[in-house]
């Protein structure tokens, strides 16, 4: 079973982004069915690159992972929205800046993560880690690459679980422990860990949103 992790690089003034640590370190110790991809933080080849990874890997699970500074813990994300809208203060290393664009003309308003959340939930309350379903993944490059990711799916027809979770900040990121919240680099690798397990185990039963045996 394939297993497709992407992670961004750095981007808002960071040094380094966790999501590029986490995959890194993933590319490290997983076997051959683990592909991993960091992308730059760029409309342009987030839009391009993806597709390309749909299509040449052809994974059953397309799991996207990203920052989200602010955030207490881990989080899943349970929707990605039609939407890339981010201000000139925030544009993408391209210089790129987005008002109120679709991040697929033809696409659907929304996809909804067919990741199996509930057991992701549930192995990282059992391992005591922090953990959240989330409501939103922003407008910014992490929505759209998870849209972008559930349209090539369904577009090249593949029986795939597509989702995103967010990590928050590592410790030596922030500069105020007492307002600014964090988690340490071993529980997001251990959190990580945990999600591709379950995706793994409802790909084995056939149990996921996008398919029931």
């Amino acid at each position: 079973m394939v297993t497709l992790v992407q992670g961004f690089g750095p981007f808002g003034g960071l040094g380094a982004n966790p999501s590029e640590l986490l995959v890194r370190d993933l590319a490290g110790r997983h076997d051959q069915d683990t592909v991993t991809a960091v992308l730059p933080v760029s409309l342009r080849e987030v839009a391009e690159t993806i597709p390309q990874l749909m299509a040449t890997h052809r994974p059953r699970v397309w799991l996207g992972v990203g920052l989200a500074a602010g955030r207490t813990a881990l989080s899943v994300e349970t929707v990605a929205v039609n939407l890339a809208d981010w201000p000139e203060s925030e544009a993408d290393r391209d210089g790129v800046a987005v008002s109120r664009a679709p991040v697929a003309p033809s696409g659907p308003a929304a996809h909804l993560t067919t990741l199996p959340v509930e057991r992701i939930l549930s192995s990282w309350r059992k391992a005591g880690i922090p953990g959240y379903l989330s409501r939103t993944a922003g407008s910014y490059l992490c929505n759209f690459s998870f849209y972008t990711a559930a349209q090539a799916a369904s577009e090249l027809g593949l029986d795939c679980m597509v989702g995103f979770v967010h990590v928050p900040l590592l410790p030596e990121q922030v500069s105020d422990p007492e307002r600014q919240p964090s988690m340490h680099m071993p529980l997001q690798v251990a959190g990580l860990d945990l999600a591709i397990a379950a995706c793994r185990e409802a790909g084995e039963c056939g149990i996921y949103l996008g398919r029931t045996a």
